[in-house]
Order: structure tokens, then C-alpha cells, then sequence
């Protein structure tokens, strides 16, 4: 989730004044639980012939060669090691059955559907609300939502056995969990030792090559979101630090590109999502300004948005790091909070994805969450809404950073070495230099309503989210290289980077600033979001970070990561020889204390944080970027 605060009366010279308003702003896509719990309460009826849009996932074939095949391709150490697959080898090898997607197609087309297109592991359907309500035995009507109304279903869809018999599962209907944005907006700036942080502050910090000896330059990044993202805005950012075609611009500026999907959300620098695009592009462009980046706008009324934007991307082939910075609680697609009803196969959908983008090359990122170890609030909070109940966060992880197939991007707060005279007139270059990080959750003493249900969370934590999986078990990068994470399960998140914290939540039950317990070394970056200079916290910014940062190791590289997992645990095995990733950093998260100098896997950020040359095996050889806004950096 992005927390947003504006910093008001900033002149781009300086950024010294900066507004410490607390208002928060409204995400275009309303927070979510699981539709078992409750109902949904109709608002009106729709006509018969309103059309319908869904999808049907189909079951892959030879899946546990699948597994095994991306393991060998992703393993450094392998013979297999890079030989991708194209999307055509794909589905000759592992995608559905001819047959099977014959046969779902003549059944639905029987019934009344019409197949709008036809992906390796999706078919597009479109119907009407009366084939629906008769295919599927439900009752559909208009719910309210921040675009007016929208389609719900009353009740859990009964699927046909045409379609149940072959494994193949029905997207979009009957099921309403809404990713979020892990972001939120916050004040400072980057004249002091915790930031704000721009881009080339945390290449400095993180010891990135110099933008002159690698900028990703060959390597193409989708980030994926609800909403489209603004062109100005990320024109004004780099041109900020000094990226761009005018005198004194220190290389040219990345121009990122622009893919819309149908009902997705035009940039709004009012909406969350809007805020997120922003942030999402102008973090990872920064990073890797050499990199193509393509900030793809995702179906925003859909549940499964997302799961559509997957499957053009693993179709199409061309994102080489795809990064995403929304998630939600695990646990809520789990029987216990959807009245016995197990909903995992959605995840399992994703999943499915993923293996399909790995044997293809295409690394995954996610943000880990922002609500610590504890991300899922205790089920009764959204059984029974609107009681003023009290109830507490427990421990879970978060959708899509929980799959053994994609890499969970946690965080910290850093402190840097910041210019000694800030207040010098002009002033002065400041420098970033890396002095520590630590991953101390923020208490939040107040109750919050994070969902708007209408009760309360009493124990809410803020910082890196991750943990164990209930669902997917521990991958073989998180055994063969002989890391340890106490867990038979998946466990993450897998590294870190800066992510901020003190979100400023409001207290429902006072309309007032909640009391929190916030360190002295909370941090934030710096975006630009509708012209203004914002501060923004949140794992939504260390995800786009990390995806630069790879984006620079795939160009030394001269080939794709695919699952990146088991580069990272390779080199995390390896650490005490090549420190590639800064340990030892203290935090905890509302299950773990990890103490400062404890080494190994971090329950809190993983792997740790990137020593950026070592991490990318160049040592002395190349030049690290310098003091942000000089001739090495960016």
C-alpha cells in the first residue's frame, strides 16, 4: 500500500520547504475482502442483455516437468541455464491440451458465450447477465464501487462439469479480492540522513555501477497496476536529476511507454493507484535509465486484472522484469475466512503464470507487503462488518510474493550521509553514502479501519511484510543452497531494499492522526505525482528499485534472470566470501526480533539488502555511482 503526503511549497531548486500535512488520498480501487464473508448488497438490477466479460484458466499439461525444467533454466550452475523457451514451445510442451480448449469452447459457445480471444493459458469469454445467471446458477446485480456500480454475483458460481471435469478454472466471477497498492505519502527530503530518497540517492547508498558503465541499456521492464501513469510527471522527475536533452542534463531520459488496457483508470494524481504508476515508473526508469520501461495499466473492475496483464505478458514475450507492488492477505483465499470454501486454485492460476513467464526468462517481482508478519486481519473483522468490534492482525503473507516462482521484494529504512551544510545558498550536491538500515516495525497505537469495514484493528504494525506460505511449499533455492528459514514452506520475503516508514493512519473512532510509535530513522523516496513533489513509503518502492537494479545485472549479463530466486540464493550462500548483500540489519515484525549483526536469511528482509558491485560480481572493476546529480550518477 502507498501512503502519499504531498510536499507542498517545494521549489524544485532547493526541496527545503516541505508540507507535513497528514490527508490521505483515496485509492480508485476500494479496499477488499472476501465476498463469502458478506453478501454483496445489491443497488439495483442489471437488464438481461448487459454484457459480461470473464475468463477460463486452463489447466496446463506435464506441470511437474514444468517445475523441474525452470529450475534447471533459472540455475546458474546448470547446463540448462538460460535456454528459454518461446511462447509457441511452450504450448506444444506444457500449455493445455488442443482438445481440452476445444471442448470448453463448444460448450460455452452451446450456452450462449462467444470466445473474444484465445492466450496460451486463457480464454477470453463474453456473455450476457441472463446467459450467466443460467450457465452458472447465479444471481447478478450492481453493486456500489468508486466507478459508480459494478457487476457482482450473490452466490459462489456452480461451474459446469464441461469445464470442472478438466481441471480448467472460471476467473472474474463469484470471487471479489482486490489487490492494493503497497504504498502510502509521507514528508522530508533528501537534504537529510533518512531522504527523502530520488533514484540516484539509492544508487549511490546501494553501490550501483555508475550509470556510464551499466544503466540496463538492451533490457525491458513492465511495471502492472490499475491505473496509466503520467508522462509529465516522469519527464519533470528525471529531468530533475538532471536526465534529459536540455544544457547540463547528464544522459538522456528514459521515455517510458504507455500500455492500456481496457477499463483500466486514466492517470489521476488524486487516486492511489494513480500515485502507485507513478512511483512504479519513475523508480525503476531511474534505476536503469538505460532500460526500456513499459508501465502497463491493468483491467481496474476486474478481480483478476491482473491475472489478463500476466497472460499478454507471457504471450507476448517482451518484458524481460515484470514488477508489480500491489498484494493482499494470503489467508483470505483460505477456507477459514470464506465459510469453509477454499479459493487457493485463483492462486494457483497465478501461479501457473509464472512458471509460464519463467521457462520463458521473465523474472517476477512483488512487493512484500507493508503490515509486517502480521498482513491479515482476524476473520471476524470482515464477517461482521459495521459493529465497532475490536480485532486484531495476525500472522500471514501476501498474495503472488508468497509463490516459489517470483521474487519477494521486502524493506528498510536507510540512513545516508547527507551533505554537512544543507542550507547552503546554492546548495550544495548531497551526497548518499550508505550509513545503515534497520526494520523496526512502527506500532500503530491508535485502532485503525484499514479496510473500511467498520470495525477496528487494535495491534496494526507498519514495515517489510513476509512469512510463511500456507499454501506452496519450500522451493529447492531455499534448501539446495543451504539457507536456512525455519520453515518447510515458502518463506519470504528474498531481499530487500528502501522502503520508508510512519505511515500516518487515521483513528476512526476520533477522525485524528492515529498515535504511532515511529523510529528516528524512518526514510521515504521522492516522486513526482501531478506536477508536485510527494513523498511515498512502502515495499511499493523498494519492488520497481530492485527491478532497475536487475534490469542493470541482466545487461552485464546479455540474457534474462527467469526465476531470479536462484541467482540470489546462490550468491546469499556465497556471502561471507563476496558480500553480496548487506546483513546483520535489526528489526522486527510483529512475530521475530532479528538482532543487529545477525547474519543469514532475515526472516524480515531475506537475503538482505544489495552491495551493489559485489552483487554483481564486478568488484573493483567498474566505477560506483558517485554523489547523486554529478557526471556518475545517474
Amino acid at each position: 500500500m502507498t501512503i502519499l503526503r504531498p510536499l507542498q511549497g517545494l521549489a524544485v531548486a532547493a526541496l527545503v520547504a516541505l508540507a507535513t500535512t497528514s490527508s490521505a488520498y483515496a485509492s480508485a480501487v476500494a479496499r477488499s475482502h472476501p465476498a463469502l464473508t458478506n453478501a454483496p448488497r445489491f443497488v439495483s438490477m442489471p437488464a438481461p442483455n448487459v454484457a459480461v466479460d470473464f475468463g477460463i484458466h486452463l489447466p496446463l499439461r506435464n506441470k511437474a516437468q514444468l517445475e523441474k525444467l525452470v529450475e534447471v533454466q533459472s540455475d546458474p550452475d546448470s547446463p540448462m541455464f538460460q535456454h528459454w523457451l518461446n511462447p509457441a514451445q511452450f504450448r506444444a510442451n506444457f500449455g493445455p491440451a488442443p482438445a481440452t480448449v476445444a471442448a470448453i469452447a463448444k460448450y460455452l459457445r452451446a450456452q450462449g458465450f462467444s470466445i473474444t480471444k484465445t492466450e496460451s493459458q486463457l480464454l477470453h469469454v463474453r456473455g450476457t447477465v441472463a446467459t450467466v445467471q443460467r450457465a452458472f446458477g447465479v444471481q447478478m446485480g450492481n453493486v456500489p464501487s468508486q466507478f459508480g456500480t459494478t457487476l457482482a454475483t450473490r452466490q459462489q458460481l456452480t461451474v459446469p462439469q464441461a469445464i470442472s471435469s478438466t481441471g480448467a478454472t472460471v476467473v472474474s466471477l463469484g470471487y471479489e479480492v482486490l489487490p492494493q497498492p503497497q504504498s502510502r505519502l509521507i514528508p522530508k527530503n533528501r537534504y537529510s540522513a533518512t531522504g527523502g530518497y530520488f533514484f540516484d540517492d539509492l544508487k549511490q547508498a546501494y553501490y550501483y555501477p555508475s550509470y556510464k558503465a551499466l544503466d540496463g541499456k538492451g533490457v525491458t521492464i513492465a511495471t502492472v497496476g490499475y491505473s496509466d501513469f503520467s508522462s509529465a510527471d516522469a519527464a519533470q522527475y528525471f529531468g530533475h536529476e538532471l536526465l534529459g536533452s536540455v544544457k547540463g542534463s547528464l544522459a538522456p531520459a528514459p521515455v517510458p511507454q504507455h500500455l492500456v488496457f481496457p477499463q483500466s483508470i486514466a492517470f489521476n494524481p488524486n487516486y492511489g493507484v494513480g500515485d502507485e504508476a507513478d512511483l512504479d515508473v519513475q523508480q525503476s526508469a531511474g534505476s536503469a535509465p538505460g532500460a526500456t520501461v513499459i508501465g502497463i495499466a491493468a483491467p481496474a473492475t476486474d478481480a483478476e486484472g491482473f491475472l489478463y496483464a500476466y497472460s499478454y505478458i507471457v504471450d507476448n514475450n517482451d518484458a524481460d522484469i515484470v514488477s508489480t507492488s500491489y498484494g493482499e492477505c494470503e489467508l483470505f483465499y483460505t477456507a477459514a475466512y470464506n465459510g469453509g470454501e477454499d479459493f487457493t486454485d485463483i492462486l494457483q492460476s497465478y501461479h501457473e503464470m509464472f512458471l509460464q513467464g519463467n521457462s520463458q526468462g521473465i523474472t517476477f517481482l512483488f512487493s512484500s507487503g507493508d503490515d509486517s508478519a502480521r498482513s491479515c486481519p482476524q476473520p471476524g473483522y470482515v464477517d461482521d462488518p459495521g459493529t465497532g468490534a475490536s480485532y486484531k492482525d495476525v500472522p500471514g503473507t501476501s498474495i503472488w510474493s508468497d509463490d516459489p516462482n517470483v521474487t519477494s521484494v521486502g524493506g528498510t529504512n536507510l540512513v545516508t550521509a547527507p551533505n554537512p551544510n544543507p542550507t547552503a545558498s546554492p546548495l550544495k550536491v548531497t551526497s548518499s553514502a550508505y550509513v545503515s538500515e534497520e526494520a523496526t516495525a512502527d506500532q500503530i497505537l491508535s485502532p485503525i479501519d484499514p479496510y473500511g469495514e467498520g470495525n477496528l484493528i487494535t495491534n496494526a504494525l507498519w514495515g517489510s511484510g513476509g512469512g510463511p506460505s500456507t499454501i506452496f511449499a519450500a522451493p529447492p533455492y531455499q534448501k539446495q543452497y543451504g539457507i536456512v528459514t525455519g520453515s518447510k514452506m515458502r518463506v519470504d520475503p528474498d531481499v530487500s531494499m528502501h522502503m520508508g516508514g510512519c505511515p500516518f493512519y487515521t483513528d476512526p473512532l476520533t477522525g485524528e492522526p492515529a498515535q504511532e510509535n515511529c523510529s528516528p530513522d524512518d526514510s521515504y523516496d521522492i516522486a513526482v505525482i501531478g506536477g508536485q513533489y510527494f513523498g511515498l513509503i512502502g515495499t511499493s518502492a523498494s519492488s520497481p528499485e530492485f527491478a532497475g537494479f536487475l534490469a542493470v545485472r541482466e545487461q552485464q549479463l546479455g540474457g534474462r534472470l527467469g526465476n531470479a530466486n536462484y541467482y540470489l540464493y546462490k550468491l546469499g550462500a556465497k556471502n561471507n566470501v563476496s558480500e553480496a548483500y548487506r546483513q546483520g540489519i535489526p528489526g522486527y515484525n510483529g512475530v521475530v526480533t532479528v538482532k543487529k549483526g545477525q547474519l543469514g536469511y532475515n526472516p524480515i528482509i531475506g537475503l538482505g539488502t544489495p552491495f551493489g558491485q559485489d552483487f554483481l560480481g564486478i568488484y573493483n572493476k567498474g566505477v560506483a555511482a558517485g554523489n547523486p546529480q554529478t557526471a556518475t550518477n545517474p
